[in-house]
């Protein structure tokens, strides 16, 4: 009976991990989808690419024929070219997972003769995610125009007409607004795990 108690509880556990690597992991990008990594039935992988938004923190999959194929990670110029006389690197397992880890702009081939020729290259563009910390915004934010044109500095604005003579003249500096997307995101995921956890705590009481 402890052995069943037990097992549930560490079912339990896994599944809110995974839950937790859902409401926070990137997406998974399979190359070319169910076509695969190929040089068969001329797909197109830079309209492929292109429909796509590569977020940093996603990944991307090449699944292909390792007897036939590879994927070469190659410089703008070797990638018009097909050359992967100097590739970044090559891998060949038929089975490549990437993570994108920071906005760039990434370059793949493949290398065997005439491939790359036959369109099995793609660019992926990796863009900043819109939770994340390093997502540019305005690093400061201009305090809100005054109804006063000839008003040159706060100190010079003339006092607002008000009944409590201790009002300030200059007015309150305004802080920069920040985003609160990563706040919500984060509150959701844990307030999700907070009501599976509760769930499981009544389920063993």
């Amino acid at each position: 009976m402890a052995f069943v108690k037990d097992y549930s509880l560490v079912s339990s556990v896994v599944m809110v991990v995974a839950l937790f690597g859902v409401c926070f992991g990137g997406t998974v990008y399979k190359v070319g989808d169910s076509h695969g990594w190929t040089v068969k039935d001329g797909f197109n992988y830079k309209e492929w690419a292109a429909s796509k938004t590569f977020y940093v923190g996603d990944t991307i999959v090449f699944e292909y024929n390792a007897k036939e194929h590879n994927v070469a990670q190659v410089t703008h110029g070797n990638f018009n070219a097909c050359n992967t006389t100097d590739a970044i690197t090559t891998t060949a397992s038929g089975n490549d997972s990437i993570k994108l880890t920071k906005p760039e702009h990434l370059f793949y081939i493949c290398g065997a003769p005439g491939h790359c020729q036959a369109g099995q290259k793609v660019d992926i563009r990796v863009v900043a995610s819109s939770s994340s910390p390093n997502a540019s915004s305005p690093s400061h934010t201009p305090p809100p125009s005054s109804s006063n044109p000839n008003a040159s500095s706060p100190s010079h604005t003339p006092a607002p007409s008000s009944s409590n003579p201790n009002a300030s003249i200059s007015p309150a500096p305004v802080s920069p607004k920040k985003s609160s997307a990563p706040f919500v995101q984060s509150s959701n995921g844990l307030l999700i795990l907070v009501m599976i956890m509760g769930v499981l705590a009544s389920f063993y009481e």
